[in-house]
């Protein structure tokens, strides 16, 4: 019980005291509330007053604002003005710079100037100033002042490096043959043309002074490179064509091989984007003199094609093999029309056409005035060397000339209106199936018809007409049979090469049977020699008769008589004419050795003591031997040898 009245106790007493402090935080709160509200109050009051001061301020300090601002903008303008007035002295001072003479060793300082102008130019031209016009004007002009110094700089290193090449350089093999620029040189010409392209303000226009220049340079370089091998293409040849010799192989060749220099050269000074003006213009002009000296010498063979129409098939492979090459050089030049060598190239090919129907059309003018002088010897006339000579060129060249006789078709060589009647028959043409075949059987068939008419020329029965015409057969017949691959190409390949050989060929049809006849008929000439030297044997009392009477004796007389005049006359005439192949004068002459001199030396023996041999029996026919007797055997056999030398 004690205890819990002592529990009692404390916690009353723990009671009290948490009462009296509670009190205590009463008081305290009652208090803090007090100077809360006095706070408050002061805090409302302060609101007040701050509201009052912000709007006394806030004026003021928008004023400070806009001052402020003011003079910043016064500061740009005033550094505005300022570049804008030292523009204008610098335009002043810049020109004086560019105005200079330049050289390379002053090149980067103005460039640096020429940068300054651009940079002030596009400044004031920005500017609407009234006065900005006249410094804007000199900008310009200082300007176009520099970059007339920077094109004549650009010219000049690119004209002294653009001499005229060497011809062996033009004409070797190798491009590396070929002087590079300097290296110092290469890097200059690439600032100036960069700094020239990129002084024009238009970004979209075309730097053409520069531009121009260095196609000017280059082309210049170019044809007086070439100029050596244009010369000598103009020259008019003399003499025959040797294939493969004419300049304008070397001088194609050369072309392209500088063209594709011109392409890495323009290449490496220029921007890519010039690439194409640059070298289109470079190459055009030697393009277009060699494009003119091509057709000059096609027009030149079409005169001379019998001695020259080698240059047409030479040229014409030449530029098929190069045609990639060409086509390539034009792609890089971005031509839009048709290659000009593929152009050159057809020229070429109808010309050579032109001139297969030329030829042959010549060859059936019988009235052609190039062909008008007929040989007073009988020889070989022009006509026929000149047609066998062409033939030989075009079998030079066969499978060429097969191809452009295919293009011009099968027989449209012929002229319908003056079309001759054709020896061969049907089967012998249907035979054939090389269209180079038809052509030469029309040539040779339209020569022989011309020689024969050219043969009426001589007086009807002259021994003239027959050796004229000999002269002529055997040069076909000799030179079909020894030009290579001729003869087989003529009558096909089991043809017989001999004269005189199958009877269905051409060759022996058109011209070694009539040669064989006109051999027969010249040996008519010796005739009445032959006759005069005919005897008979004087028979007497069942002997020979060994001594003449007076008749017999005037008989012997007028034969030697005889025989002298025609013997001479032969000799007086045809010791004039000629047959300059040996095999022929030897098959002409055969009978005369075989039949006239043998029976004159034993007509001879018999009538004069002189000639006859040892045991030999004469008959003595007159006292004066030397009257009749005016050659011995060995002078007719000398004589007869000097037949057709005309010496």
């Amino acid at each position: 019980m004690t205890i819990s009245t002592e529990g009692l106790r404390e916690n009353k007493t723990f009671l009290d005291e948490e009462v009296a402090e509670l009190a205590g935080l009463v008081t305290t709160l009652e208090k803090t509330n007090t100077v809360s509200s006095k706070m408050v109050g002061i805090l409302t009051s302060f609101d007040t007053r701050l509201a009052s001061l912000e709007a006394s301020v806030l004026p003021i300090h928008k004023s400070t604002q806009s001052l402020t601002r003011l003079a910043g903008n016064m500061n740009q303008t005033v550094a505005a003005l300022e570049a804008i007035l030292s523009y204008f002295d610098l335009a002043s001072k810049e020109e004086a710079i560019v105005a200079s003479p330049l050289t390379v060793q002053e090149l980067q300082p103005y460039l640096q100037s020429i940068g300054r102008i651009r940079e002030s130019l596009r400044a004031m031209s920005s500017i609407n100033l009234k006065a900005g016009d006249r410094v804007v004007q000199q900008l310009k002009r200082s300007l176009k002042i520099a970059a007339g110094q920077l094109d004549d700089l650009f010219k000049q290193l690119l004209a002294q490096n653009s001499q005229a090449l060497d011809l062996k350089i033009v004409t070797s093999s190798d491009r590396k043959d070929i002087p590079p620029f300097p290296p110092g040189v290469v890097p200059t010409l690439i600032t100036l043309a960069k700094s020239l392209a990129e002084i024009d303000l238009d970004p979209n226009a075309t730097p053409t002074g520069y531009l121009k220049s260095y196609c000017e340079i280059r082309a210049n370089c170019m044809i007086k490179s070439l100029t050596p091998l244009h010369q000598s293409s103009m020259v008019e040849l003399r003499g025959v064509y040797d294939k493969g010799s004419t300049p304008f192989l070397p001088y194609t060749t050369s072309l392209l091989k500088l063209c594709r220099n011109e392409a890495d050269l323009a290449d490496t000074l220029l921007d890519p984007k010039l690439l194409s003006l640059a070298f289109m213009g470079s190459i055009m002009p030697p393009i277009e003199q060699w494009v003119e000296t091509g057709r000059s010498l096609t027009r030149r063979v079409r005169k001379t094609y019998t001695s020259e129409i080698g240059i047409l098939f030479d040229v014409i492979e030449s530029l098929d093999g190069s045609m990639n090459t060409f086509e390539s050089v034009f792609g890089l030049a971005r031509r839009q029309k048709e290659n000009d060598a593929l152009e050159l190239s057809k020229s070429f090919k109808a010309a050579a056409m032109r001139t297969f129907i030329d030829f042959i059309t010549d060859l059936r003018n019988q009235n052609n005035t190039k062909y008008q002088a007929m040989p007073l010897d009988g020889t070989v006339h022009q006509l026929t060397s000149d047609t066998l000579n062409y033939m030989k060129r075009l079998m030079s060249y066969q499978p060429m000339v097969e191809s452009i006789l295919n293009l011009l078709g099968d027989g449209n060589w012929n002229n319908p209106e003056s079309a001759t009647p054709n020896r061969r028959s049907q089967a012998t043409r249907s035979n054939r199936n090389s269209v180079l075949q038809h052509y030469f059987a029309d040539v040779l068939e339209a020569l022989v018809q011309n020689i024969d008419a050219k043969s009426k020329f001589y007086k009807k029965g002259q021994s003239l007409t027959q050796l004229f015409l000999l002269n002529n057969y055997f040069y076909i017949s000799k030179s079909v049979r020894t030009t290579p691959g001729l003869l087989e190409l003529i009558n096909g390949p089991d043809s017989s090469a001999t004269i005189g050989g199958s009877t269905n060929s051409l060759n022996s049809a058109v011209y070694e049977r009539p040669l064989k006849q006109n051999v027969d008929l010249y040996q008519d000439n010796w005739k009445s020699c032959v006759e005069h030297l005919m005897d008979v044997t004087y028979v007497q009392d069942g002997g020979v008769q060994q001594v003449l009477n007076s008749n017999q004796r005037q008989m012997v007389k007028d034969k030697f008589k005889n025989f002298n005049h025609d013997f001479d006359e032969l000799w007086k005439t045809q010791k004039q004419y000629s047959i300059p192949d040996m095999d022929l004068r030897a098959m002409v002459l055969k009978d005369v050795h075989q039949i006239l001199i043998p029976m004159y030396d034993k007509f001879l023996a018999k009538y004069a003591s002189s000639g006859a041999g040892a045991g030999a029996t004469t008959m003595e026919f007159t006292k004066n031997l030397q009257k009749y007797i005016r050659y011995d055997v060995s002078m007719i056999k000398d004589m007869v040898n000097q037949f057709f030398t005309n010496t």
